[in-house]
Formats: C-alpha cells, sequence, structure tokens
C-alpha cells in the first residue's frame, strides 16, 4: 500500500561498534527524545519530565541548545550530543522518542534490534512504514515500537478507534477532520511538512480499493461541537488514512485538514487550485512562505480531531476532542503514548497506536494532564 514501504533489509540489528551518545552522562534507563530541543520535543519533554525525573534527556547535534533546553525544563531533564545519521542507538537508554523526520531506517533498527524502546511522532508514511517493517526485529529482541503517536496521526487513530468499537453497526466509512487553529504558533518542522504536501497526489482507501487523489481538491464540510461555525476541511495527506483502512478493516477512509477559521481553509484551497502549489517547490519562495506562516495568522489557536463514521445501516456516529495550542497538545498525547510504552502496556514488536493503546484509558489519562480539552464521546457518552 502507498506510503508503507517494507525494507526486509531493515531486519537485521546493526554490527555497529556500541558507544556512548556522550562521555560525561550515563544513559541508564534514560528516556532520550531525538530532536527534544525543537519545537515539539520541548513540549514532549515538559510533559514527560515530572512524570520521569532524572529521566528524560533530550539529545541532537547541538548540545548546547540540548542543556540550555533541558535546564529550563527542570525535573532531572539533561541535554547531550547524538548524531542519529551514524545509526548507532545511545548505548544504556531504556527508550527513545524520535521527534526528527529521517528516511535512513538504520537508527531505529539498531534501536529495537539492541532492546530499546522506539516512538516516532512523524506524519510522514514513508518514515513510518519503514518502522512498521521492523516489527520482527522489535519482537525479537522484545522491543516495543509505537507509531502514529501525536496529533495526527495519533489521536486520530485512538479516536477512530473509539467509534469503531462504539458503533452498532459495521462501519463503511471514516472521516477524520484535523482541526489547526490559523493563529496557532506552529514549529517550522510542521509548516514545512504542510508546505511539503501542500497540493501532492497521494492514494486513499475507498470501498476497498485504492484511489489516488489530490491536495485541496475535494473538500468537505463538518459541524463542531459547541456554537463553533462548522468547519472547512480538504483533503490532506495524513498517513493513518491509509493504515487505519488496514488496522481496523474500514472500506473508505478520508483524512481532512480544517484549518479553523473556515476562511483560512478556503484561502489556502483557492490558492492550491490558482497553482499555488509551483511556489512551495521552488526554494527561495519556500523559505520566504516558511517565514511569513511561522509568525502565524489572526484567528483561534483552537486544535484538535473530528471523526465521523457511516454505518452499514445508514447511521453516523462520532467523537472528539478540541483543545488547544497544536504543539502543547502534541507533547501531552506523545508523552501519554509513550508512558504506554515505558510502563509496559504494549507488547513487543511495532504497532500502530489504534492496535495497541485503549482508547477509553488514554482519554482518562489527557483529560487529567489537558483539563481545559472538550471531549465528546460516541452518543454523548462520559468518562
Amino acid at each position: 500500500m502507498h506510503g508503507f514501504l517494507r525494507l526486509s533489509s531493515c531486519e537485521c540489528p546493526s554490527e555497529k561498534p556500541r558507544k556512548l551518545a556522550t562521555e560525561d552522562t550515563t544513559l541508564e534507563e534514560a528516556v532520550v527524545l531525538v530532536g527534544g530541543y525543537g519545537h515539539v520535543g520541548r513540549e514532549v519533554a515538559r510533559h514527560m519530565a515530572p512524570r520521569f525525573p532524572g529521566k528524560v534527556v533530550l539529545a541532537g547535534r547541538n548540545p548546547r541548545k540540548a542543556r540550555e533546553t533541558a535546564l529550563a525544563i527542570g525535573d532531572g531533564c539533561r541535554g547531550i550530543e547524538l548524531d542519529v545519521a551514524e545509526g548507532t542507538a545511545p548505548d544504556g537508554a531504556s527508550t527513545v522518542i524520535m521527534c526528527l523526520d529521517s528516511l535512513d531506517p538504520s537508527f531505529a533498527s539498531d534501536c529495537l534490534g539492541n532492546g530499546i524502546d522506539y516512538l516516532d511522532i512523524s506524519a510522514d508514511g514513508r518514515i513510518l512504514g519503514m518502522a512498521e517493517g521492523l516489527h520482527m526485529t522489535a519482537k525479537r529482541n522484545g522491543a516495543r515500537g509505537l507509531i502514529d503517536v501525536g496529533l495526527a496521526p495519533g489521536l486520530t487513530n485512538v479516536l477512530a478507534k473509539l467509534v469503531t468499537e462504539s458503533a452498532e453497526s459495521p462501519v463503511e466509512s471514516l472521516d477524520l477532520f484535523v482541526l489547526l487553529g490559523a493563529g496557532d504558533s506552529h514549529g517550522p518542522a510542521a509548516i514545512e511538512w504542510t508546505l511539503a504536501h501542500f497540493d501532492s497526489e497521494f492514494e486513499i482507501v475507498e470501498a476497498g480499493r485504492p484511489r489516488r487523489v489530490k491536495a485541496q481538491r475535494e473538500h468537505r464540510r463538518a459541524e463542531l461541537p459547541g456554537d463553533r461555525k462548522p468547519a472547512y476541511g480538504v483533503r490532506f495527506d495524513f498517513p493513518e488514512q491509509r493504515s487505519l483502512a488496514r488496522t481496523l478493516g474500514i472500506p473508505t477512509v478520508s483524512s481532512w485538514l480544517a484549518t479553523l477559521p473556515a476562511s483560512a481553509a478556503r484561502s489556502m484551497r483557492l490558492a492550491a487550485l490558482a497553482g499555488g502549489g509551483e511556489l512551495t517547490r521552488r526554494p527561495r519562495s519556500r523559505a520566504g512562505l516558511l517565514r511569513l506562516l511561522s509568525r502565524g495568522w489572526v484567528g483561534s489557536d483552537e486544535c484538535g480531531v473530528l471523526v465521523q463514521a457511516t454505518l452499514a445501516d445508514g447511521g453516523t456516529i462520532e467523537a472528539s476532542l478540541i483543545s488547544r495550542d497544536q504543539s502543547r497538545l502534541t507533547g501531552i498525547l506523545t508523552g501519554l503514548f509513550a508512558a504506554e510504552v515505558i510502563e509496559a502496556r504494549v507488547e513487543p514488536g511495532v504497532h500502530h497506536s489504534d492496535q495497541a493503546i485503549d482508547p477509553l484509558g488514554l482519554l482518562e489519562e489527557l483529560g487529567r494532564a489537558d483539563p481545559g480539552a472538550e471531549l465528546r464521546l460516541p452518543g454523548g457518552a462520559n468518562l
């Protein structure tokens, strides 16, 4: 299936010589966040450091940034230098959380091949497919791998599983609306990912068959909970729309990017239809767009996920969670997914989050970690 490349060459643990990631820091049982001083990585660390004091280590090629960020976070958080391009896992660590996009599977393979638990917050289907291809490597070495662990993918998977399990009739189709506020502060990596997929062609599963589509060429309206105005969702290349069709056995799954307010979403779609995607492919104009979008637009910082299911009997069922600040919410969610792995509630092997996580349990924890979030369960049920 498109976006899920399996590399058989990844199935063997690396035989590179072992080495410590830093000369002056022990990593015994550490939770290492690769890229942990980035926009989202910092939020993951802020959530995890109080829960695992003295265990969280920020790692990357800039040790000064890593140490300064760790000092600001506190709770025994530390910073080290680590270059994943070397393909060597941090010796002594118990868990690695990858907060960077890397198309080289050697580092993930070395982690799982040496019994180190591994999570990847990437939204790139190629990267997640390579991680999924390491399932047997992880299983043989007693390591736990978890992918689809942020907002989208991540929360989308959990709510999709919850809706599917709550349905009293078979689910014929799922629509996943990813809500992002135009007024929010999005990190450079998130903006780069959006620009890279601005008018991309990709595959979806419709009526059990693959269909090629193009981003933003189709749209769908969605009613949001409360007194909010309806959202305007456009087709977008979120990878879980392909994996969920397989893991949950749903004939049709579609992902829709709904920028809030709807006027911002319509403007983006008009730009795509007018050929604006060409600007995202030119290095100079793309750099200018990145600078412009990094400043944020006027509007809401609300974010979240709405999942709607259409059932075989003609009925519908849905669930949603709406909060504020996408980076913060992604950090909280990633920390909660990581705790499931660290506290051994996930079996060895590499799993999508909807295959390994109890939705209600995770949502209960999310409610405690983010009390301002608005959660709507299927049928209006309460936790």
